[in-house]
């Protein structure tokens, strides 16, 4: 499948609304980019006010997503979708979802920083320091690679954004023991602790959701619902198409 295929219509506004709804997704994601990179630096350096921008740009995600559901809902209004037209607004729908819900989970990690400033200890002293920033710095790999895909609209990271995620479950599940022995040697205040989970968790999900964007692009390249799918039998799909 080719971007072309949108732009072929009779109607020159349907050919503009589904290439303006491209962009918006990808602006989207842009900004969920944005705060991935801030939230990684914030963290790296304790820096407050980085951290607060990442709740700012937040704001702008809620309202990208609820411009993508109008700009969704007048093509169904007022134009009439073929087949790939209506995939392409089913999926630019889930996307936005998903980096909304993604720009709610890197919310949480900046918060650990602005926590942090009111204590003695900075971030990298916590017990799963060096995991919060592999997993957030893998989801923006990860978001980089759903969004190029979509952009181009072609397989070819797909599988690699799923191994991904199975990745760092495992990467979750290890910083986790970390934490809970930082808890039980009572060195530092549990308060601090409870806030590092909290974002251990969040980043982890938020790779989740990448996955989920991968899946949702697989149903627009492809027609096929691969959620549920494991790596291995999409791993075999996707060498198929290819």
């Amino acid at each position: 499948m080719e971007r072309t295929e949108f732009k072929s219509h009779i109607s020159e506004q349907l050919n503009r609304n589904l290439e303006d709804l491209f962009n918006q997704v990808l602006e989207m994601g842009g900004l969920v980019e944005r705060q991935l990179e801030n939230a990684v630096t914030a963290v790296e350096n304790s820096d407050v006010s980085l951290a607060k921008e990442v709740l700012q740009i937040d704001k702008v995600i809620n309202k990208e997503e609820m411009e993508i559901d109008r700009l969704c809902a007048r093509v169904l209004a007022r134009q009439q979708p073929t087949a790939s037209d209506l995939r392409l607004i089913i999926i630019a729908i889930r996307i936005a979802v998903d980096l909304e819900r993604m720009g709610d989970e890197v919310v949480k990690t900046a918060k650990l920083v602005i926590k942090m400033a009111d204590s003695d200890v900075v971030c990298s002293e916590l017990p799963g320091y060096g995991a919060l920033l592999e997993i957030t710095s893998c989801a923006n790999t990860m978001l980089k690679k759903v969004l190029n895909a979509f952009a181009r609209l072609e397989l070819s990271e797909v599988v690699s954004v799923v191994e991904d995620e199975e990745r760092m479950d495992n990467s979750l599940k290890a910083a986790m023991v970390d934490v809970l022995a930082g808890f039980n040697a009572h060195e530092i205040a549990p308060e601090y602790l409870l806030e590092m989970v909290y974002a251990l968790r969040a980043s982890e999900r938020v790779t989740d959701h990448a996955a989920n964007i991968a899946e949702s692009i697989v149903y627009l390249v492809d027609g096929r619902d691969v959620r549920n799918m494991d790596t291995e039998k999409l791993s075999e799909l996707l060498s198929s198409i290819e």
